[in-house]
């Protein structure tokens, strides 16, 4: 009974706060951290202005360790400043800052260095992604073309 009470305080929240889901958006991307990945989650941003933002949120990681599929959670903060992109990621395996490009807030292009944190190291080394966010129609989330 206790899990349906926070799962619907949960939902409550989300839909009497309707400006949460306008900035919102639903990331897929490939990474190589050492291993092919691919990754699906939410982005959240944060600020008004197309120029400077702050995009941060859940995913979560799909790969194979072993031979077995291993789904890992993953948190990501991300600093856009005219296209250029700054950001981590850190997971129970790696720690990882990312340096890139942001095309509009739609694409993100990044590479980065996964620093093991976990005695088994599946994620190390130079890394590499394409991030593709998907938010819904009317959003906030993508910036918009400046036109002189």
């Amino acid at each position: 009974m206790k899990k349906y009470f926070i799962l619907f305080s949960f939902l409550f929240i989300f839909i009497s706060n309707a400006q949460i889901l306008e900035r919102t958006a639903l990331n897929i991307s490939y990474r190589y951290i050492g291993r092919n990945v691919l990754q699906t989650g939410l982005e959240f941003k944060l600020g008004d202005s197309n120029d400077k933002s702050v995009i941060l949120g859940p995913s979560i990681l799909y790969t194979r360790i072993n031979a077995a599929n291993k789904f890992i959670p993953e948190a990501n903060i991300y600093y856009i400043n005219n296209g250029q992109l700054y950001g981590a990621s850190v997971n129970q395996y790696a720690v990882e800052p990312r340096i890139g490009i942001s095309l509009f807030n739609i694409f993100f292009l990044n590479t980065g260095y996964a620093f093991p944190i976990y005695k088994d190291k599946y994620f190390k080394g130079i890394t590499f992604g394409i991030q593709f966010n998907i938010a819904p129609k009317k959003s906030n989330f993508y910036d918009n073309l400046k036109m002189m």
